[in-house]
């Protein structure tokens, strides 16, 4: 009865700092990623999980934005092109936050057109954060 005993407590104690070893955020890094994820969703973003994930330090959001909005010229398939989908990744560390498209090649000038303002979905987006992450601190 005292091995069965002696080897329960060696197996909890094991187990139990298994399962605190193979947490390794820290409390600052779990703020962080509480605020970035709050600030986001009083944005109207939508966090989704990319089919092939590169940093470790990275969250990916998606917005439906209106084209009325981020545009300043009529252009020609209005009833067709009312909605585009930005998806937005969040790189952070311990003294920044950047902000960046995901797909940089299809929200280059040239594709989008001259005078359109969908770069401003990234600043608001870097706002809200660095508003929230403020109110943390």
């Amino acid at each position: 009865m005292k091995k069965l005993l002696v080897l329960t407590v060696i197996a909890s104690f094991l187990l139990g700092s298994n399962g605190f070893a193979a947490s390794q955020m820290t409390i600052k890094e779990e703020k962080t990623i509480n605020a970035i994820q709050k600030a986001a969703m009083h944005d109207e973003w939508t966090q989704y999980t990319p089919a092939m994930q590169n940093g470790s330090q990275t969250l990916y959001f998606k917005k439906r934005i209106k084209n009325k909005d981020y545009y300043t010229y009529r252009y020609q398939n209005r009833h067709q092109n009312k909605r585009m989908t930005v998806y937005v990744k969040v790189d952070y560390t311990d003294n920044n936050v950047n902000v960046e498209f995901v797909d940089k090649i299809s929200m280059n000038m040239g594709r989008l057109g001259i005078d359109n303002k969908v770069h401003k979905v990234l600043h608001e987006l870097t706002d809200a954060i660095e508003l929230e992450l403020s109110s943390d601190a």
